[in-house]
């Protein structure tokens, strides 16, 4: 019998709003003389703050969205959040690991830190069930038994998951504004357009993993249609 994968819930929102909020006291209480440690706390916090708030706009915004398009409700909005995070905040949470590692005020374990930074990660993970799930379903969606129609099959299962097909609905559904990414990537500007497209198809994915991981394949199916 298929086991359904699941995917433990890490309390990205609460973990990193007891970040701000311990990075927020000691900047309180951090004498004025001290400038160059209030520069780096302050940047801590505007990371921080630029994550919460992406997250805040996911939950209230994007997530009702997909699921008015999907016509299904998430049952953990942590995972979609986890889908848009750029392998970019690892850095965020490994430098307040470092930060925080020598001072009694630590909030958070190791393994919780470890956690954090991997989520940054986690969107390749579920690009890869993503895109796998995806041609699986893409051919039974349009199978058709008479073996003379296996090129048109192949066509159309390779129209439907490029990129460049991908990115349309990335853009119709506007993921690549709520990205959980760091606020200044020197190479994003320049990026070139096909790398641009590329990563606008992976967020499409890694949605359509979010899907598969919550409701299985048979509903991962019947929203198909929605990228043809």
């Amino acid at each position: 019998m298929h086991q359904k994968l699941k995917w433990n819930a890490i309390g990205l929102v609460r973990k990193s709003k007891i970040l701000h909020t311990t990075i927020s006291e000691e900047k309180a209480n951090l004498p004025s003389s001290h400038s160059k440690l209030h520069r780096k706390i302050q940047g801590f916090l505007e990371e921080l703050t630029n994550l919460l708030q992406t997250m805040e706009k996911i939950q209230l915004e994007l997530i009702p969205k997909l699921e008015s398009v999907f016509r299904l409700k998430f049952e953990t909005p942590e995972l979609v959040m986890l889908a848009l995070a750029r392998p970019s905040i690892r850095n965020i949470y490994e430098d307040l690991e470092t930060h925080f590692k020598p001072q009694l005020n630590n909030p958070l374990k190791p393994e919780e830190y470890k956690e954090l930074a991997a989520s940054g990660d986690a969107a390749n993970v579920l690009a890869l069930i993503g895109d796998s799930v995806l041609d699986l379903g893409i051919v039974q969606l349009l199978w058709d038994s008479s073996i003379s129609t296996v090129d048109k099959l192949t066509k159309q299962r390779a129209n439907t998951v490029a990129n460049e097909n991908l990115a349309k609905f990335c853009d119709k559904w506007d993921l690549f504004n709520y990205r959980l990414k760091r606020q200044k990537i020197p190479t994003e500007d320049s990026a070139k357009e096909e790398t641009v497209i590329h990563e606008k198809g992976t967020l499409v994915e890694v949605i359509y993993g979010v899907i598969y991981l919550e409701f299985g394949f048979d509903e991962l199916i019947r929203t198909l249609p929605f990228i043809q």
